[in-house]
């Protein structure tokens, strides 16, 4: 896939998206369907996207699992009785309070419901920021994942690559992120990417994204420098973290083993994330490094959903880095790399 085709993709997704600002009070269910006046809805209503129905139920202060087993009538009961009570109640009963929603939906389904507060900065907004960044750069691309809730895009930069290894190399990288409906803010991260499996490591500094922009006081015109800005500084701090990565060719791992068991605590990682590990860590061939341990993280990455992915390539990468300051990711490092899992004798 090339970028073209990403903005063909993009395009292509718009089809039938549309947006309300309406007061709660009159958006009312029927048949678990929403209803509000003014929707182009030819009277049939809106169904719920799983994901906005857990949004509406979390402004209204109703759990979201159990709404969403109820059969409809009772959800309708529910929803009218809720929508209806006064602003100070619904906070008190956990509800985030606002007398109006931004609806966002696609067709006849309810895609979003967010506060009023809530600015627009749309994947096709996104791109037409990032293409003139990134023009002439030569830049390809390596993941592009886009659902109702979220897009992932991974562009890398083969001009910029070192070998870790004999016949592997690793190339800077840039991470792209967004959401139309509230489930993350815009981001772009460093990322390193790895030729011979095609995984993936996420890096950020001090926790932090190169930018991080959140769906309210969005700067406008100003956001295009500021994602320059933030690509530019994410290919120099991936290209500093191809050296650290090639310095974990060199450091052993006592007890591989024992160092998944260890992660999977840590970072609570399910019982079929922490055996992708191991089946991953079979795959290298330097088992016994922290080079091939963080490389069995990213590849267990590529089985989890896209945001399970981010996130763990994320987690992988504070192993490497020998620089943080965060005590937590220094003692998870040294458990790791003394034997025993971190039981010095």
């Amino acid at each position: 896939m090339n970028l073209d085709e990403v903005c063909d993709r993009v395009s292509a997704d718009d089809a039938g998206k549309h947006d309300h600002l309406v007061a709660i009070h009159e958006v009312s269910m029927q048949h678990g369907r929403l209803y509000w006046p003014g929707a182009d809805d030819d009277g049939f209503g809106f169904a719920l996207s799983p994901w906005a129905m857990g949004q509406a139920c979390t402004k209204l202060g109703m759990p979201a699992a159990y709404f969403g087993r109820c059969p409809k009538e009772l959800q309708d009961t529910q929803w009218n009785f809720w929508k209806g009570i006064p602003e100070e109640l619904r906070k008190k009963a956990g509800g985030d309070g606002g007398q109006q929603w931004t609806i966002r939906a696609k067709n006849s389904e309810v895609r979003g419901v967010l506060s009023a507060r809530y600015e627009k900065l749309d994947n096709r907004q996104l791109l037409n920021a990032l293409l003139p960044a990134i023009a002439g750069s030569g830049h390809e691309v390596k993941l592009f994942d886009l659902t109702s809730e979220s897009l992932h895009l991974r562009l890398i930069d083969p001009r910029m690559s070192r070998l870790a290894l004999p016949g592997d190399p690793l190339i800077v990288a840039i991470h792209i992120a967004n959401s139309e409906v509230g489930l993350r803010a815009v981001t772009v991260d460093a990322c390193i990417f790895r030729e011979v499996c095609t995984n993936g490591m996420v890096r950020k500094i001090a926790g932090r994204s190169m930018l991080k922009q959140r769906h309210i006081h969005v700067v406008g015109e100003q956001f295009v420098p500021l994602l320059q800005d933030a690509i530019a500084q994410a290919r120099l701090v991936a290209a500093a973290f191809i050296e650290q990565m090639i310095l974990s060719t060199k450091t052993i791992v006592p007890d591989p083993a024992r160092a998944i068991e260890v992660l999977a605590d840590a970072w609570k990682l399910s019982k079929q994330t922490a055996e992708y590990i191991k089946f991953g860590l079979y795959g290298e061939t330097h088992q016994d490094t922290l080079y091939g341990l963080v490389n069995a993280v990213t590849n267990a990455a590529q089985r989890l959903s896209v945001e399970g992915r981010y996130e763990l390539e994320t987690l992988a990468s504070v192993l490497i880095d020998t620089t943080s300051e965060s005590r937590a990711d220094q003692a998870l490092r040294t458990r790791i790399l003394s034997p025993k899992g971190g039981l010095l004798v």
